[in-house]
C-alpha cells in the first residue's frame, strides 16, 4: 500500500494538469526508495519500476 504523501503527490500532479506517467512517477519513487532500504526482496531497478506501476 502506499504511503498516504505519495498518493497525495500523485493527486497533486493530477490536480495540476500533468501526464499520468507524471503521476506514476510519485510511485516508482517511493519503490526505489524501499528497496534501498531493503523492505522488497526485489533485485533490480526494472523490478522496482515494475512494483512501482502495478
Amino acid at each position: 500500500m502506499p504511503d498516504p504523501e505519495t498518493i497525495e503527490k500523485a493527486r497533486e500532479d493530477a490536480r495540476e494538469g500533468k501526464s499520468p506517467s507524471t503521476q506514476a512517477g510519485e510511485f516508482v519513487r517511493e519503490e526505489m526508495h524501499h528497496i534501498r532500504e531493503g523492505k522488497h526482496g526485489a533485485r533490480s531497478t526494472k523490478q522496482a519500476i515494475a512494483i512501482g506501476l502495478s
